[in-house]
């Protein structure tokens, strides 16, 4: 299996088309998703491609009736096979390369016996772990767990070169969520027959084993849970500066100096001297000075609002970008790129970036009309400015295209994962396109970000 340029077709489809119509919140220019003549087409299973790290992402072979029979393979997105299809995960978590390394298993040819772990580099290397580990799960900030045999709890750390790290830490390899990553010099640990404590950046103990549960440290701060059950928030020396009323929900990180508890039926934010600031219906995490919430306006009327860190109502968000439920579910959610991804499944939605300030940064493609065409369904943006969204292309009954699409934050799709190979060899110029072919046939085209300020504006490639 080989990746293919995509065709200039595709391209000249997507520029033609006209362009949703906008929503009341796009009061700043926004990009919608485009294809280019350099897009790349890649033919694989595309069902489970869901995030890209580390300019990697990977794609499923084999009938899948055994776990043995998936094989993972890594593809980079400017269109290199990083790995063939011949990797097993080594964890209940899909692999995720992180800090340039993943850990994969070779398979052994036999299905009574794993194969050996290896890790995987960025840079095509692969080093051989120690054949009598049993697992190993994925690194976070350039750390990972190994349980070193089937059956025992008693787990240890090791960096991104295999070496085993902090030899005074035993990690409970039992359960979930067991590597945990590194925040404001914390990183979260579960004890060997113990409970969660943390240690910092060189695996020294800052606060010993005993909450039932620990967050992540955000602005200096941590949620644990206490052995009564409490929620309590500490800060990097133990001392809890705010205990959640008992029966108290949801809590959320501290970010912009403010956090949230859910009580009753209400989202109460906070500052950090404990103070209740406002209480809504509904909220969600504050992001770069702001976050969505939602109060009745009248009988049986909900909206949401943007509110600031003052708890000022500076914008009202139409329900066809942010709906209640939405913030029910508190959504959205933003990433380290400073952008969450939005798909609003209502009559006028679409899918979106959205910049705190909720300003649209990027929108998906969307015409129902001469020719389906459709690049929607946003997942998350990863730390390296990449996502995924569902592709479709329909240029008649028999000619129909079904993916994911690897996009940039500007909206250029830099590749397209589909098994639909009908459609690209029935409207293909040659494998893979070149200069020469686009010459050929009439001159390149260049693909520009539509502006969608406007509704019903269409913009056409231009041809050179």
């Amino acid at each position: 299996m080989t990746g293919r340029k995509l065709l200039t077709i595709i391209g000249v489809v997507c520029a033609s088309l006209l362009i949703a119509p906008t929503t009341e919140a796009q009061q700043s220019k926004a990009s919608v998703t485009f294809i280019t003549p350099n897009t790349f087409f890649l033919e694989a299973p595309w069902a489970l491609l869901d995030n890209v790290n580390d300019d990697v992402f990977w794609v499923i072979r084999g009938s899948g009736f055994l776990s043995t029979d998936e094989k993972y393979e890594f593809w980079k997105v400017d269109g290199t096979k990083l790995f063939d299809a011949e990797w097993e995960k080594t964890y209940s978590d899909q692999p995720i390369f992180n800090s340039g390394v993943v850990p994969m298993r070779r398979p052994s040819g036999n299905i009574m016996r794993k194969g050996n772990i290896c890790l995987l580099y960025t840079d095509g290397k692969i080093k051989d772990l120690n054949v009598r580990w049993d697992k190993v799960t994925n690194f976070k900030d350039g750390v990972a767990v190994v349980m070193p045999s089937m059956g025992s709890g008693e787990a240890f750390y090791i960096d991104t070169t295999g070496k085993r790290i902090y030899p005074n830490i035993k990690v409970d390899g039992y359960g979930f969520n067991i590597i945990r990553p590194l925040r404001d010099g914390m990183r979260a640990y579960k004890a060997y027959g113990s409970e969660w404590g943390y240690i910092d950046a060189n695996g020294v103990v800052k606060l010993s084993p005993k909450y039932k549960d620990a967050r992540e440290f955000s602005e200096g701060y941590a949620w644990v849970r206490m052995e009564d059950g409490t929620q309590q928030l500490i800060d990097k020396t133990g001392k809890s500066v705010f205990k959640a009323s008992s029966g108290a929900g949801r809590t959320s990180d501290v970010v912009d100096g403010r956090f949230y508890v859910d009580e009753g039926s209400s989202t109460c934010y906070y500052d950090l001297k404990g103070n209740q600031l406002a209480c809504f219906d509904l909220g969600n995490q504050f992001y770069g000075g702001y976050a969505f919430v939602s109060r009745p306006k009248s009988f049986g009327d909900v909206d949401t609002q943007l509110i600031d860190t003052a708890m000022n109502i500076v914008r009202e968000i139409p329900w066809t970008l942010v709906d209640v439920g939405m913030v029910s579910e508190k959504k959205p959610i933003f990433t380290s790129s400073g952008l969450a991804n939005v798909n609003n499944h209502n009559i006028g939605g679409n899918s979106y970036l959205l910049k705190p300030n909720a300003d649209i940064a990027l929108a998906g493609y969307e015409n129902n009309r001469d020719i389906v065409m459709s690049i929607n369904e946003f997942k998350p943006v990863s730390d390296c400015g990449y996502f995924v969204a569902n592709i479709n292309i329909e240029l008649d009954a028999w000619s129909r295209l079904n993916g994911r699409a690897v996009i940039k934050t500007t909206g250029e799709v830099v590749m397209i994962v589909s098994e639909d190979k009908g459609f690209v060899r029935s409207y293909g110029a040659g494998y893979p396109v070149r200069q020469s072919d686009l010459d050929a046939n009439g001159g390149s085209f260049t693909i520009k970000a539509l502006d969608i300020s406007q509704p019903s504006v269409s913009k056409k490639a231009s041809v050179k």
